[in-house]
């Protein structure tokens, strides 16, 4: 009914009904530390401040000499990251982050968004300095890593697909809890620069370094590596290595400013950064003397060969750097004969990833061979069947019963193929 002609106190009378609908403002991801019209460039004293914090709680890692190097024909070596506490280099940015809240900002707590190794880093020392931490990880992450997660203290909440969707359900979190602290896991200037101590490290441990090859997600290890490497040793080489399926950061150097980019499904799922870290590309792109992308085999045989002859276990983004060497035809001869680090960022897989990738290094290798066999067996009775069954599961992982009742895979009377349930 038209509202035209009615009386002051008429249209007084009439109840207001609020719309208490919440929606997001357009800038609900507002970041003070990470201001894409206002990078923050990190310095070699940034660093250094950060190396004489952490230093007495984060352990040197070890930098080990390649027992391939003639395969390789380089002196390689390798700057594990891999065996600090939550199995990554990331331990160093997270511990360096919460030192630097203040006591009120401590007592509120922080929240932020990852893929896996960021958040089980700020979730151990969050609980380690009595902080509170809530993550915001995308429904694609493992059981097993929230189960690590909870056994930390950390507040999981998961949304979305990827990252992004992460990160923006975090921002709108903190916006209706004003006291959180968000804290970005590849682009915060304390996380860029206390992984600028890794640099320290190398140069102490091997001086003679020609070239570090660096994995590159969001672009904060790279950035905080190549600030101090080049600030020592000006002429020492920084490539960046980057899975060809979610190269935000090389389009970004491409397109001379991070944008947002399509990611797709990789073996280095803990490099799928949708957008490079401003502070990070600023920092980084005058620095980096190469960017490499790779292949998933590359990747996947990287991790086979780090398993089988350095005897460590790596995941997908730790194994990155080196998988560039493992490209066909080589993709970067300009290294031979040079000493040469990799940066092994970190471990964190899981039994059946690791299989998976190693499985598929092998076919790639032509050294993986399936063979399928039909064995026919008469049983005497049901309890000579479940011997038979036994000695069959300890020799055989994948095999079947083609009959019941050992089949796992149900079938119906009325139909002549198995269904699946």
């Amino acid at each position: 009914m038209s509202t035209l002609g009615e009386s002051p106190a008429v249209l007084a009378k009439r109840k207001h009904v609020k719309n208490n609908i919440w929606c997001p403002k357009t800038n609900v991801e507002d970041d003070p530390w990470c201001d894409p019209d206002n990078p923050k460039m990190i310095s070699y004293k940034d660093t250094v401040k950060a190396t004489s914090v952490i230093k007495e709680h984060i352990a040197k890692t070890p930098l080990n000499r390649s027992k391939c190097c003639v395969q390789f024909n380089m002196e390689l070596y390798y700057k594990f990251e891999t065996v600090h506490r939550t199995g990554s280099f990331l331990e160093r940015a997270a511990l360096y982050s919460l030192s630097m809240l203040d006591d009120e900002q401590r007592a509120a707590g922080v929240i932020t968004a990852s893929l896996g190794n960021w958040g089980l880093a700020l979730a151990y020392h969050g609980q380690r300095l009595n902080v509170p931490v809530t993550v915001v990880i995308p429904y694609t992450d493992k059981c097993k890593v929230i189960l690590r997660y909870q056994n930390y203290g950390a507040n999981i909440i998961q949304h979305g697909k990827d990252l992004s969707e992460a990160i923006r359900k975090a921002f709108i979190i903190k916006s209706e809890r004003q006291n959180l602290t968000y804290i970005n896991g590849y682009d915060h200037p304390h996380v860029i620069a206390a992984s600028g101590s890794i640099a320290l490290e190398i140069l102490e441990q091997l001086p003679q370094t020609d070239v570090v090859l660096v994995p590159v997600g969001g672009g904060g290890l790279i950035a905080g590596i190549a600030t101090v490497a080049k600030k020592l040793k000006p002429e020492i080489k920084i490539y960046g290595i980057e899975p060809k399926k979610c190269c935000s950061f090389f389009k970004a150097m491409e397109n001379d400013n991070p944008f947002q980019t399509v990611v797709g499904a990789t073996v280095a799922e803990l490099l799928a950064v949708p957008k490079a870290g401003f502070n990070a590309f600023y920092t980084a792109r005058s620095l980096i003397d190469k960017m490499v992308l790779v292949e998933d085999n590359w990747i996947s045989r990287a991790i086979l060969h780090l398993t089988e002859e350095e005897k460590m276990v790596t995941e997908g983004a730790g194994a990155t750097a080196l998988s560039a060497f493992f490209a066909t035809p080589i993709i970067l001869p300009e290294l031979k004969g040079k000493t040469v680090v990799c940066v092994v960022s970190g471990g964190n897989t899981d039994y059946f990833t690791l299989c998976r990738n190693i499985e598929r290094a092998k076919a790639i290798e032509g050294r993986l061979i399936k063979m399928r066999l039909t064995l026919i067996c008469e049983t005497a009775s049901h309890e000579h069947a479940c011997v038979v069954k036994r000695i069959m599961d300890s020799m055989f992982l994948d095999y079947k019963f083609s009959e019941d009742p050992y089949n796992p895979i149900q079938s119906c009377v009325c139909f002549p193929n198995p269904m699946l349930y």
